[in-house]
């Protein structure tokens, strides 16, 4: 293996995405578990090739990526938030063929690995943290200003100098192969090798919506982010952390096998997190029907009294409401909530949005009826390419999409304003 194993023995290949060829590495069965790695920034993927190995041999398939923009991976042509390197990560996977993964994130990645979980819980089986930094808005703000200045190219190399030092001021343990492995992935990003920072030091993380997926806290004794283990066991309860005595950030390459063992063992407890365990009821409604499309609609749970009037039957004046309004009224709402829960993490001003909700319903082959949706969903306040990031986000999020998710057709149409029109 090479001083700064950038190769590495494990099998290689690139995906081709909207936004650039993603390189990737990975080990072991395709048909076995599958763990996804998001490796920390500005690193790449080649921090964890000397683990590869030994996943595969607990029985793991495992991948680890280049992130957008690092490594061997292409950037897209804009600054990324979180939400958008966690749009990707599921981009990532699809092109990988992956359904339910266990996602392994480091630092950057930790925060983006979090964030997936978020927007797609329903493939996600479990997570591994190797450091997540919560930092608060002082300590974000500082960081923002001045954590990671870039450097400039110089005739005399000095430049190498410069990422030499950084690299030691920050893991004064690392060996010097290490270290040039470091060197080499941080003139692959390029001078500005801040771009993923930013975004974790624009982005909140929702811990506790995190809840009930099966989680671990895993990094060396001396990683730099082990001065947070409190902080995230706080924002975490009852999340198990394990240390590795003696390893640093660079756990996987420095005691690949203890820490292959101690991936392997959270990964392959929780292969098939069952939805029972990790769905909490938040709140029921209970309405009684009487008398089918034409009787009433009466809630046991709240205020709600209707009369129920089939569509073909309605007549000027009647005030009879159908399944199909009702279930079109949920819709929006519940919509509406998960886009307003969005904009409030991504600092987004919203105000004025409206939401219209169509449902059809229909006949399909077979004598059966199915229904579809069409949202249209307005904020002229929003850039059109924000609204439509947001309401992605959004339609991951909403517990009636996801319900009808493969079961409905549903077409959203957005409606944002000019890239000079957001509103904070």
């Amino acid at each position: 293996m090479s001083a700064t194993h950038l190769r590495g023995a494990s099998e290689r290949g690139y995906l081709d995405l909207p936004w650039g060829q993603v390189h990737y590495r990975r080990a072991g069965d395709p048909s076995a578990v599958p763990l996804l790695i998001l490796h920390q920034s500005p690193l790449s993927s080649a921090t964890y090739e000397p683990a590869l190995a030994a996943l595969a041999a607990h029985g793991l398939y495992v991948v680890a990526v280049d992130t957008p923009g690092f490594g061997m991976s292409d950037a897209p042509g804009e600054q990324w938030s979180i939400p958008d390197y966690a749009a990707a990560t599921w981009r990532i996977a699809d092109a990988l063929g992956l359904g339910k993964v266990h996602l392994l994130g480091q630092h950057t990645g930790a925060v983006v690995a979090a964030e997936a979980a978020l927007t797609a819980r329903d493939r996600v089986n479990g997570l591994i943290f190797q450091g997540l930094p919560l930092y608060d808005d002082a300590e974000r703000a500082e960081k923002k200003a001045g954590y990671a200045p870039g450097y400039r190219v110089a005739h005399d190399g000095g430049h190498l100098k410069t990422i030499w030092d950084r690299v030691y001021w920050l893991y004064p343990r690392i060996s010097a192969e290490s270290a040039s492995r470091q060197v080499a992935e941080y003139l692959s990003v390029g001078p500005d090798y801040a771009v993923a920072y930013r975004a974790v030091f624009d982005h909140r993380l929702d811990t506790a919506a995190l809840a009930g997926i099966p989680m671990l806290l895993l990094h060396g004794g001396d990683d730099v982010v082990a001065r947070m283990n409190d902080v995230v066991q706080a924002a975490l309860p009852g999340v198990p952390l394990v240390t590795i005595p003696g390893g640093t950030d660079f756990v996987a390459e420095e005691q690949p096998e203890i820490f292959a063992k101690a991936v392997a063992e959270h990964v392959l407890a929780h292969r098939a997190a069952r939805p029972e365990a990790t769905f909490k009821p938040i709140y029921t409604a209970t309405v009684e029907v009487q008398g089918g499309r034409a009787g009433s609609a009466r809630s046991l749970t709240g205020s709600l009294d209707l009369a129920l009037t089939r569509p073909a039957d309605r007549t000027s004046g009647d005030t009879g409401t159908d399944p199909e309004e009702l279930f079109a009224a949920g819709y929006g709402a519940c919509f509406a909530g998960a886009l307003g829960v969005v904009a409030r993490r991504e600092r987004i001003g919203l105000d004025p949005v409206s939401i219209t909700t169509s449902v059809t319903l229909g006949s399909v082959p077979g004598g059966k009826y199915a229904i579809t949706a069409a949202l249209g969903i307005s904020a002229p306040h929003v850039p059109q390419a924000d609204l439509e990031r947001i309401v992605g986000i959004a339609d991951g999020l909403c517990p009636y999409s996801n319900a009808i998710r493969g079961n409905a057709d549903v077409t959203i149409e957005v409606l944002g304003g000019s890239p000079d029109s957001a509103v904070l």
